[in-house]
Order: C-alpha cells, then structure tokens, then sequence
C-alpha cells in the first residue's frame, strides 16, 4: 500500500526552456552482462536513478552524489530538492 506524503513544488524553479535541455540530455545505461555488478540506470542533470530487481522485488535507488548536477538545480542550502511518485501519487517530497 501507498501512503502519500504532503506534494508541494520543489523549491528550486527552473525555465521550462532549461528543464527541456536537461530531460532531452537524459541517458539509460542498461546492465552489462560482462559486469555482474552494474544496474540499469537512468541518468538525468548529474542524478542517477537505479531501478533493479532482487530477489525480493523491485528497488529504486536514487544517486545524487554524482557531482554533476547543475547548480540551477541546488537549494540555497546546497541539498537537490526531489519529489518521487509512485502511480501519480507523491510518496516523497523534500526541498
């Protein structure tokens, strides 16, 4: 079951112009199959999402670490605000 957390607008604004250029830059990295310890990847603005199957189901990692995400993207506080849905509902959200 899915419990929603409160949705509010991330609090960094970005011109729609400048979030077009950053999703049409958006790159996948399948697993390699020579690499058993890769994961499907999604990479966007410097953030990578992991999403993978284990044994127990499907995860979803988010990596913002990378050191590439663009500083239009940062809080005054230095933290990337991110909101994570789950079927059109917001589990997630911090800014």
């Amino acid at each position: 079951m899915i419990t929603p957390t409160n949705s509010k607008t991330p609090a960094v604004q970005l011109s729609e112009a400048l979030a077009d250029r950053l999703n049409l830059a958006a790159r996948f990295y399948p697993k390699d199959a020579r690499d058993p310890d890769t994961l499907p990847c999604v990479e966007n603005a410097g953030a990578q999402v992991y999403t993978y199957v284990e044994p127990g189901g499907l995860c979803v990692a988010v990596h913002l670490d990378t050191g590439d995400i663009p500083a239009e993207l940062m809080s005054p506080d230095g933290t990337v605000p991110i909101q994570i849905t789950v079927n059109g509902v917001t589990v997630f959200s911090a800014s």
